[in-house]
């Protein structure tokens, strides 16, 4: 299949995705959105939290939710770096509501003792992961 790449998905602790056969990789880089096709030029870029999508070799899109990192495009290859990673059907969306409204409140109210930048980035986590099912249940093959 002369249409396809390489496509793996790496955390701290695991692969979260390991694939010989992916058509499309697209994702929210630091400078906008990115879509990759099978020898795409090398690259490197920064990421967003948020959802990454890819096709498999049938064409069905699959969904993950990336915590930031890196995205590199090498040899037919993407590979993605992240501190946190998750697929859209692992995501339990009522913990991730949870977590924004938690973070909403302490923003809203905050004290000394609060840590502003963790508080930040508890709620873009939540947002994250909210807008990767989000947009996984309109995308529909």
């Amino acid at each position: 299949m002369a249409n396809l790449m390489r496509f793996e998905v790496l955390a701290p602790d695991k692969y979260v995705l390991k694939s010989d056969e992916v058509s499309y990789v697209g994702a929210e880089t630091t400078g906008g959105g990115v879509g990759i096709l099978a020898k795409h030029a090398n690259m490197i870029c920064a990421l967003k939290e948020g959802p990454l999508k890819y096709r498999d070799a049938h064409g069905k899109s699959h969904y993950i939710c990336v915590d930031g990192g890196f995205l590199e495009v090498r040899e037919n290859k993407v590979t993605i770096l992240t501190e946190a990673a998750e697929t859209v059907e692992s995501i339990n969306i009522e913990r991730a509501q949870a977590s924004e409204e938690r973070a909403v409140t302490r923003l809203k109210k905050p004290d000394q003792a609060i840590d502003l930048d963790r508080v930040m980035r508890s709620m873009r986590r939540a947002q994250a992961r909210l807008k990767t099912v989000q947009v996984a249940s309109r995308d529909k093959d």
